[in-house]
This record gives C-alpha cells, structure tokens and sequence, in this order.
C-alpha cells in the first residue's frame, strides 16, 4: 500500500530506479559514519533528512516484496547479502538529492493542483467514480499515513517528477543506436525441424527391481519428502467479512438510483447539419426542403463536402451547443429540424438514425451493487478488527479462540509444503496472501507469534503455526511408481538425444532432412521473431534457433523435456524499414534513465552525502563486521 501511495513506480521519478544499484555503490563510496546527526536520523543529504522510522518502514515493506516473488522468505542476513538494505537507502538518497534541488530552485506546487492531483488518484475513488472522503482516510490509515505526511510526500513527488521531466524529457537516442536495435528486434528466421518424442522409443527393456532400487538411491534427493508446515490462518479480509454483513434490498436500490444514469448507454444519433451565414439564408432553405427539395440538394448548392455537414453518431451531452442537442433529440429520425439559433450561426439539422439509450436493470447489476457496498463496509470493520485481533494477540490468545471470540473463521492447514502443496502434491487453496503466508510460515518456529500481513485487497491475514513435520527421505517402496516413471524418462531422454546427435551431424553435412531422419514428419516454420510464439515451437527453441547461424543445425529440448527438437535455419533476414514507435521510446526512455542516474550522482557529490552506520545497524537488525 506504501508503495501505491508513493507512485514513484508509475511517474517520471522511476527512471532514477534504474540505476539503483550504481547509485547505492556510489553512496557506499562515502564514509560510512559520520558525526552531527539526530537520535532519529538515517541518513542526510545537505539538509535533506531520511529518518530511522522512514526507512525501517520501506525496508519491511521491500522484504515482503522480495519475499512474495521467490515465494519464500529471507533472512537478514540474505538480504544484506544481496544489498537490499544498499539499494533502498541508494533510493531514498535519490529522492532526497532531488527534494534538496528542488527546493533549492525555490520550485513549488500549488495546493489546487496537489488537491486535483489527489482526486484523480483512482485510490480514493468511490463506486460512483468520484473521490470518496471517507476511502482517502481509510487508505490512508490502513497504509500507516496521516493527512498531512500524505500531501507531503505527494508534493514532493511531484516536484520530483516535473524537474526530471525537465532535465532528460526530450532526449532522444542517436539515429545509429535505433537503427542497431530495430535490426536486431526485426530479424525473422526460417526453419525446417523435426521433432522427436518418447512414443518413437520403443526398445526399451523393463528395469529389475535391482536396476530400479539402485536408481532410487543415486537419486534419493529427488525423492524426498518435503517438510510439512500445519497452519491456523486467520484472515480478515472483504470476503471472509461478506457473511456478516447484511445489504437491505432497500439500500440496494437506493444506490442503484444514484448510479444507474452513469452506468446507462445514453441515446445517440446520427447528425448532420448545414451552417448559415444568417437566419434568413436559413430560412429559405428550411421552406425549400419544406416545398420538396431534399437536404442533399442544399448541401450540394452551397459546395459543402460530406464530411463539412456530419456530426456523426453522437451522444446529447457531445454536442457542444445547447440550443442545437436539445433541437436535435427532440427531432424523430429522418426529419429536418426547423432553423436553430446556435452560438456559431443558423444551422438546419437532420437525424439519420437513432441508437436508443440503454439502461441497466436493477436485477442485472444487483449482485454488483451488493459487492460493492459490502466491500465499503468490510473496509471500516477491517480497521476495527484489526485492533481487536492485535489485543488479543498481544494478551497471548491463540488465532482459534480470537476468532471465536470475535465472530470469526479460521483456515486449518493440516499440511503445506513450501510450494503451496499438500501431502497430495496438489496446491492448497483459499488462503489469502498465500505466497507471504506460507514464507512467513517456513521462517517463523512454533509458539512464536508472526506480523500480520496485508492481504492485498485492503485486509490482513495472521497465522499460527502449529506443528512442524520435518523433511524425510521416502522409502523405495512408497515413490517406486515414480522411480520407475523417471527412469524411464532419463533412458528415453538419453535415446532422443544419441537420436538428435546423429541427424544433427548428417544435416550439417549437407543431407536433406527426408535423408537426415527417414520417417519423420519435417515442419517448416517462416518468418520467426525473437521472443515469438510459433507451433512445435517453444521459447527456449526460438532461442537457441537466434543463436545457430544460416545454414546450420541445433538441438533444443521439446517442452516435456524428455522429447528434442532437431532444426536447421534455412534464412535470416532483417526487413528494410522505420524502427517501432516502441522501440524508440524504449531507447529514449532508457537514456533518459543513464542521464538521470549520472545527474543524481553529481547532486550527491556537491551537496554531500552522509549515512548514520549505526542507525543503519539498528533498522535492518544486523551488525557489520
């Protein structure tokens, strides 16, 4: 959620991010203690502050990310390791450099437009798609934030963003760089390919009990069991909230009342109009067309093109003028109106089609509705369970009696593995947060009590953990179906690739490939592209056929990974033409990044650059040697 509310990833300031690492380097450069600084700060930047608490809070919040996305969790001393602590103080100490530009240039923003810019912010909009008081508040409570460090740091933010856009926004990559890219991410290739698969293994003699023991035990590690985790989660989220709250009918009408004129498809129509220099120009051709002659005719007596009369199919509140939208929806269709006064002239108008409006009904957007207003609901009782729940966690009770004393459900977890599997080998389902929650789970120990973690959707999830069943190695006798099923593999997956040897060999000595692999059905495909899907294809294929030059065979796994491809390119070309739009800015964007990271680098070096070691130690929890 902190990360939402900063938007550094959506905005300008994210190309700094880029460079991260370098920058994080750069800072490590400088003496790592310093004198001067206040019992609560990090970090300073001339006279530009990060704060212990800041840090500590954004440091949390990066370990849970990392976390989440190698579905496990990490150690201090893993992150340390891979300098996550380094990279988000290099982040805060760019921000910090350019707040301290930025200030120095006197730049400022006003508070209407930080106010229009806090409205816009999809965030805190409500189900009528208006900003919603009360959801900026929660938002900004459940993400730890008052009213006032909120407008702060998104005034900063955008100070930030307008004065890198002004530095490297129109930057733009060398003609000669452009072309390079565009020829590599244009290059095609041709290939003919056979495919070999494990129904083409036929020779293969059943193993002994012998042979097949013996496999087991050089291979025992790939069949061990997992340690197994049991879980008591509780979750505290819109959904597992949905049963206690009740949505009167009337309600529900009520909010469809409010909501159904901007959820209906209005009326539209088909317009054409002529303009007149005056009233009584237009008069004259409305008693014309009145008389018999058709609006064609006055449209063609004036030299007008077709595209100088149509309005096209237009909505009422599309239609600029007033006077004219409220003339032309009250015409029925095929007639020409009477002359309108409008507010650039006279015009004669004619409806050539009437798409009628459409309004949803009640019944069909009920359970949405409902939904919806749950969800708000949920959201102020989240807030105040979580309290609840952090009483009576902190008085010692255990997640099964909180929720029962509180009105809650519990998810029991007999078993789960790392992976998210059970004893069965088929994924767990229904806890929310799942990935965080089983990371915390193989970190934390029984009897220790774990954070709760934020579910995703504006709820928390907690967990106890219960037991612990340690990791084992089976015995023969309860994975000898599986030993047998991998044996068999590994022998095929050898005959395939002696196989793909030989006809590798024989293609590269210049035989066709109905003499290179007799029998096999050849497929050709045209015109390849890099990171591309094709059929009989897989990425990993596409990638070795980028690598094997005009002329040549490769070998590439099938995607079982038993089977193997066996192909030849038969053509490399790079089409003659202008780089993709996408292309460019993707060159733009990232030399706008380069200039940004050397520009951050300068700012640090001139206005000096201090980090508070000890504080440091203090917020990740680890000493340094």
């Amino acid at each position: 959620m902190l990360e939402v509310l900063r938007k550094a990833a959506g905005g300008t300031v994210a190309k700094i991010l880029m460079g991260l690492l370098v920058l994080s380097f750069a800072i490590w450069g400088i003496g790592d203690v310093f004198r001067g600084f206040g019992s609560r700060d990090l970090a300073k930047i001339g006279s530009t502050v990060i704060d212990i608490e800041t840090f500590r809070q954004l440091y949390q919040e990066r370990l849970q990310a990392v976390s989440r996305q190698l579905g496990r969790g990490i150690t201090p001393e893993q992150a340390r390791s891979i300098g996550l602590d380094r990279q988000l103080l290099g982040e805060l100490m760019s921000e910090a450099a350019l707040d301290e530009r930025t200030r120095q240039l006197g730049l400022s923003a006003s508070n209407e437009t930080l106010l229009a810019r806090i409205h816009a912010d999809p965030a805190f909009k409500g189900a009528n798609g208006n900003f919603d008081p009360a959801r900026f508040y929660e938002t900004l409570r459940s993400a730890g934030y008052t009213e006032a460090r909120y407008i702060d740091a998104e005034r900063r933010l955008m100070l930030r963003q307008q004065f890198t856009r002004a530095l490297s926004g129109n930057l733009n990559a060398p003609a000669t760089l452009v072309e390079a890219v565009r020829r590599f991410e244009s290059e095609q290739r041709s290939v003919e390919f056979v495919t070999l698969d494990r129904d083409q293994v036929k020779d293969i003699p059943s193993p002994s009990a012998a042979e097949l023991e013996a496999y087991f035990k050089e291979n025992q590690a790939a069949f061990r069991a997992p340690e197994y985790r049991k879980l008591v989660v509780l979750p505290l989220t819109a959904d597992s909230l949905a049963d206690q709250i009740d949505v009167p009918e009337a309600e529900l009408q009520q909010s469809y009342a409010q909501l159904k004129d901007r959820l209906a498809t209005p009326e539209r129509r088909e317009v054409e109009q002529i303009l007149f220099p005056n009233a009584e120009e237009a008069a004259a051709a409305h008693k014309r067309i009145a008389d018999g002659a058709k609006f064609e005719d006055i449209v063609a007596e004036r030299k007008l093109a077709a595209s100088d009369v149509a309005l096209g199919t237009v909505a009422k509140r599309e239609i600029l003028d007033p006077k004219i939208a409220d003339a032309v929806f009250s015409l029925p269709e095929g007639q020409v109106s009477e002359p309108i006064a409008g507010r650039f002239g006279t015009v004669i108008a004619r409806v050539l089609k009437i798409e009628p409006g459409k309004e949803p009904a009640f019944d069909q957007i009920k359970d949405e509705l409902r939904k919806d207003l749950v969800n708000r609901r949920a959201r102020t009782m989240i807030l105040d369970l979580h309290d609840k729940i952090e009483d009576e966690r902190a008085a010692g009770t255990q997640l099964g009696e909180v929720a029962t004393k509180l009105g809650l459900k519990v998810i029991s977890v007999e078993a789960i593995d790392r992976s998210g599997r059970g004893p069965d080998g088929k994924p767990v389902e229904g806890i929310p947060a799942s990935d965080q929650v089983i990371s915390d789970a193989f970190d934390s120990q029984v009897g220790i009590e774990a954070d709760p973690m934020e579910s995703g959707d504006g709820g928390y999830v907690w967990f106890d953990l219960v037991s612990v069943t340690p990791s084992r190695d089976r015995t023969f006798d309860e994975v000898r179906e599986r030993v047998e099923t991998a044996w068999y593999d590994e022998q095929i997956t050898k005959k395939l690739g002696e196989h793909a040897n030989q006809v590798r060999e024989r293609l590269d000595a210049g035989e066709p490939f109905e003499k290179a692999a007799p029998g096999l059905k050849v497929e050709t495909q045209e015109k390849l592209r890099r990171n591309a899907t094709a059929d009989g294809l897989d990425r990993a294929a596409l990638a070795r056929i980028f690598e094997t030059p005009q002329g040549k065979a490769g070998i590439a796994a099938a995607a079982d990974g038993v089977g193997r491809v066996v192909f030849r390119v038969t053509a490399v070309e790079t089409p003659a033409g202008a780089a993709a739009s996408q292309q460019i800015s993707n060159l733009n964007l990232g030399l706008q990044d380069d200039l940004l990271v050397q520009y951050v680098l300068h700012l640090q070096s001139t206005l000096g650059a201090r980090v508070n070691e000890t504080a440091l130690q203090s917020a990740t929890g680890l000493s340094r040697n």
